[in-house]
C-alpha cells in the first residue's frame, strides 16, 4: 500500500515537473483557443480561436473572438473581437477594441486601442491609435500617434504624425512630420507635411501645403496647397487660399483673432492684432501691427489701433490713422493723408496732408499743397512750396516762408522772420544779396538822387498795439516791449508818393508785404538813391570848387591889375608931387 503510494506520488510530480518545462502557466479557454502551443510561456487566450497559431511565443493576451488568431509571436495584447487578427510575427503589440489592428502582419511596438483602431495596418509600426477608428487605414505607415475618434482615420503610409482630437488628421493619407491637436485639426492633410495644428479645425483643409503652423480654432480653415504659413489666433487666415492656388497664398504670419481673415491669394503678409485685416482678397508683402487695422494695398507697414493704408510702399504708424497717398511716411495719432499726398511725411498727432511732396512735422499740421514743409505744431501751410517752421506758423503764399512762432506770410515769394512781437533781429555779418551782373539785364542809370532824398520825411513813432493784433493776429502774443519801443523811420505811404510822383519804381517799397495789403519798407535798399545823392552832390561840389577855382584865378587876376594899377597911381601921384614941387621952387627964384 504504501509502495503503491509513492508511486502515484512520484508519477505526479514527475508529470507535473514535465509540463512545467514544455508549457508553464498558460490558460485558455475556447474552442481551438491556444490549441497549437508547444513552449510558449505565460499565455492567457479566452475567446473561440484565440491564438491558434501560436506555438512557441509568450506572454500574450489574447481576448475576444478570433483575437491573434495567427499571431506566432510575444508579448502582444489583443482584446476584441478579432483584435490582431493577422498578425504573425509582429512583436509587442498592443491591439483593444473591435478588429483593433485586424490586418497587422508583421508590425510591431503598436499600440491600438478602440473599435476598428488600426484596423488595416499591415507593417507600420512604433504607432499609438487611440479612438474608434483612429488609423483605420495605415498599412505602413510608421511613429504616427493619433487620438481620438476617427483621428488620422485615412492615412495609409505617412509616417511620423501626431494627430489628437475627433478626426484630426482624418485625410492624413501619405502625409509625414504633421501635428494636430484639435477635433478635425489637420483633416485634410492627404500629402502635406511638417504642418502644424492646434485648435477646433485648425488647417482642417490643409491637404498638400506644408510647414505651415495653425494655432487657434478654425485657423487657416481654407488653406489648401499652400506653404510656409503661421496663423495664430481663433479664425486666423481664415480664407487664405480658398482659391486653391497652387502658387499664391504662401509666407503668411498672422496673430490675433480672424488676422488676415479676408486674404486669399496674397503672400509675404505679417499681420497683428484681433480683427486687423485686409479690406481686399489679394494682398501682399504688407505689414501691419493693432487691433482692427487694414492694409488696403500692397508693400505697406502699418502700425497701430484702427489704422487704415491704402498707399502702396507708405509707412503708417498711429492709432486711427488713415492714409491713403503712395510713397507716404506718416508717425503719430490720428493721421489724415490723402491719396493725392503722394511722396509726402508726416510726424505727429491728427497731421493732415493732402498733396504731394509736403512734410509735416509737429501735432496738428495742415498742408493742402503741393511741396509745402510744415514744422511745428498747428502750422498750416495753403500754398504750393511753401515752407513754415514754428508753432501756428501760417503761410499761404506760394514759393514763402515763414519762420518763428505765428509767423505768417499771405504773399506769393516772401520770407517772413518773427512774429509781430519781435523787436529786433541780426547776426555777427550782413545779409548777402545776390548782385552779379551775369543775371542782370535793362539796366539802367535812372536812380534819382537828391530830389528823392530831400522829398523823404524822416519820424520817430511807436507801433499802435491794437492795430498790431487787429492785422498781423497773434492775440496771446506780448506786444508791450514792441509798443512801448520808440523806432525811426519812414512811413510807407510817403515814400510811395514820393516816387510815384518822380516815377521811381523804387524796390525798397514794399506794397504786399507778408501780409497781403499791409505796405513795409527795405531800408537797406534806400542806400542806392543815397549814393545817387552823394554822387550829385559832389557833382555839384566839383563844380562849385571849379567855379571857385575860376572865380579865384579872376579874383587874382584883379588882384595883379589892381597892384599894376596901384603901382601906376602910385607913380603918377609921385610924378604930380615932383611936378608941384619945381613948379613952387622956380616961382620963388624968380
Amino acid at each position: 500500500m504504501n509502495k503503491l503510494f509513492l508511486y502515484l506520488i512520484a508519477s505526479f510530480f514527475i508529470l507535473c515537473t514535465f509540463q512545467i518545462s514544455g508549457q508553464t502557466l498558460n490558460e485558455t479557454q475556447g474552442t481551438g483557443s491556444g490549441v497549437s502551443i508547444t513552449s510558449g510561456d505565460y499565455n492567457t487566450m479566452y475567446g473561440d480561436s484565440t491564438g491558434t497559431s501560436l506555438t512557441t511565443g509568450s506572454y500574450n493576451v489574447f481576448i475576444g473572438y478570433l483575437a491573434g488568431r495567427y499571431n506566432t509571436t510575444s508579448e502582444s495584447v489583443f482584446i476584441g473581437y478579432m483584435a490582431g487578427y493577422s498578425n504573425t510575427t509582429g512583436f509587442d503589440n498592443t491591439f483593444i477594441g473591435m478588429e483593433a489592428g485586424k490586418s497587422t502582419t508583421t508590425g510591431g511596438d503598436n499600440t491600438f486601442f478602440g473599435a476598428e483602431a488600426g484596423e488595416e495596418n499591415t507593417t507600420g509600426y512604433d504607432n499609438t491609435f487611440i479612438g474608434e477608428e483612429a488609423g483605420t487605414l495605415n498599412t505602413t505607415g510608421y511613429e504616427n500617434t493619433f487620438v481620438g475618434e476617427d483621428a488620422g482615420q485615412q492615412n495609409t503610409t505617412g509616417y511620423k504624425n501626431t494627430f489628437v482630437g475627433n478626426e484630426a488628421g482624418y485625410f492624413a493619407g501619405t502625409g509625414y512630420r504633421n501635428t494636430g491637436i484639435g477635433d478635425e485639426s489637420l483633416a485634410d492633410v492627404e500629402l502635406g507635411h511638417h504642418n502644424t495644428g492646434l485648435g477646433d479645425s485648425a488647417g482642417i483643409d490643409v491637404n498638400r501645403g506644408i510647414y505651415n503652423t495653425f494655432v487657434g480654432a478654425a485657423t487657416g480653415v481654407a488653406t489648401e496647397y499652400a506653404d510656409y504659413n503661421t496663423f495664430i489666433g481663433a479664425r486666423a487666415g481664415w480664407d487664405n487660399n480658398r482659391t486653391n492656388s497652387l502658387t499664391n497664398a504662401n509666407r503668411n504670419t498672422y496673430v490675433g483673432f480672424e488676422t488676415g481673415y479676408t486674404n486669399r491669394e496674397g503672400e509675404d503678409n505679417v499681420g497683428m492684432g484681433a480683427y486687423s485685416d485686409f479690406d481686399n482678397n489679394v494682398r501682399s508683402r504688407t505689414t501691419f501691427i493693432g487691433a482692427f487695422a487694414t492694409p488696403s494695398n500692397n508693400d505697406v507697414i502699418m502700425m497701430g489701433y484702427s489704422t487704415f493704408n491704402d498707399g502702396q510702399y507708405s509707412v503708417l504708424i498711429g492709432n486711427e490713422s488713415d492714409n491713403r497717398g503712395n510713397y507716404v511716411v506718416g508717425i503719430g495719432h490720428s493721421h489724415d493723408i490723402e491719396s493725392t499726398a503722394t511722396y509726402s511725411i508726416g510726424i505727429g498727432k491728427d497731421a493732415d496732408i493732402d498733396q504731394a511732396y509736403a512734410t509735416g512735422v509737429g501735432s496738428d499740421v495742415q498742408i493742402t499743397n503741393v511741396g509745402g514743409v510744415a514744422l511745428g505744431a498747428t502750422t498750416v501751410i495753403g500754398a504750393d512750396n511753401a515752407i513754415g517752421i514754428g508753432r501756428e506758423a501760417n503761410v499761404s503764399g506760394a514759393n514763402s516762408i515763414a519762420l518763428g512762432y505765428q509767423s505768417t506770410v499771405s504773399t506769393d515769394n516772401v520770407v517772413f522772420i518773427g512774429n509781430g512781437s519781435h523787436t529786433s533781429i541780426g547776426g555777427s555779418v550782413n545779409w548777402t544779396a545776390t548782385s552779379d551782373e551775369r543775371l542782370k539785364k535793362n539796366i539802367q542809370e535812372d536812380v534819382p538822387g537828391l530830389d528823392f532824398i530831400e522829398g523823404l520825411r524822416p519820424v520817430t513813432y511807436q507801433f499802435d498795439e491794437a492795430k498790431l493784433k487787429e492785422e498781423l493776429g497773434g492775440a496771446s502774443l506780448d506786444y508791450s516791449e514792441k509798443v512801448n519801443q520808440v523806432y525811426s523811420g519812414f512811413l510807407a505811404q510817403e515814400v510811395e508818393s514820393l516816387a510815384d510822383a518822380m516815377g521811381y519804381n523804387f524796390s525798397g517799397l514794399v506794397k504786399n508785404t507778408a501780409h497781403e495789403g499791409l505796405y513795409g519798407i527795405r531800408y537797406a535798399e534806400f542806400v542806392v538813391p543815397l549814393v545817387q545823392a552823394v554822387k550829385e552832390l559832389n557833382h555839384k561840389v566839383s563844380n562849385q570848387q571849379d567855379l571857385i577855382a575860376s572865380q579865384e584865378e579872376t579874383i587874382k587876376k584883379y588882384e595883379q591889375a589892381f597892384q599894376q594899377i596901384e603901382a601906376r597911381l602910385t607913380l603918377l601921384e609921385n610924378e604930380s608931387s615932383s611936378k608941384h614941387t619945381n613948379g613952387v621952387v622956380s616961382k620963388d627964384q624968380d
